[in-house]
């Protein structure tokens, strides 16, 4: 085969293979490119550590309002009240890390990060304010913002990451 007139390569010949892409650039299912391991870990810190401080606000806040209280009736609509709130926020959280990353799993991580920043945050006002009913054990401040954190964002982020898979496949 004799060299093309002007140097270049002859049109009969291939172009070289592109290279290989560095990163995991495949798409997902449903068409958008899968996040880098980097903005996975960005998602879950980022929206742990808002909606974690949300529910510190929230916690905070009944504990104000329930040592201004003297009635018990009054510290029970409270104290439901900071839960309904604190379950409503870590099942948003759940769902919008699910929904970011894709993976159905780290809806819990980010519950587990809220929970922990919550329950340090909370433990340590209860300990230099505490409540009129008397500061719980710094063990069941833990115990229960992690029950919490990780069975709403976890199972939140599931069923989020269930339903979106059922409407891509009914359509």
């Amino acid at each position: 085969m004799a060299p093309s007139p002007g140097g270049g390569r002859s049109p009969s010949t291939q172009p070289p293979p592109s290279p290989t892409p560095v990163g995991n650039h495949r798409p997902s299912r449903d068409g958008r490119p899968r996040p880098t391991p980097q903005a996975v870990s960005i998602s879950v810190l980022r929206w742990g550590l808002l909606i974690g401080g949300l529910v510190i606000i929230v916690d905070l806040g009944a504990q104000a309002m329930s040592q201004r209280t003297a009635s018990p009736d009054d510290l029970n609509a409270i104290g439901s009240a900071d839960e309904v709130i604190n379950y409503v926020l870590f099942s948003v959280l759940g769902i919008i890390v699910v929904r970011d990353t894709g993976l159905f799993y780290l809806g819990a991580v980010a519950g587990v990060l809220a929970s922990l920043l919550d329950a340090m945050v909370v433990a340590a006002a209860a300990s230099m304010a505490p409540p009129p009913n008397g500061a719980l054990p710094f063990e069941q401040y833990f115990a229960e913002n992690l029950a919490i954190g990780v069975l709403f964002a976890g199972l939140s982020g599931v069923m989020y990451f269930i339903i979106q898979r059922w409407s891509r496949r009914s359509k």
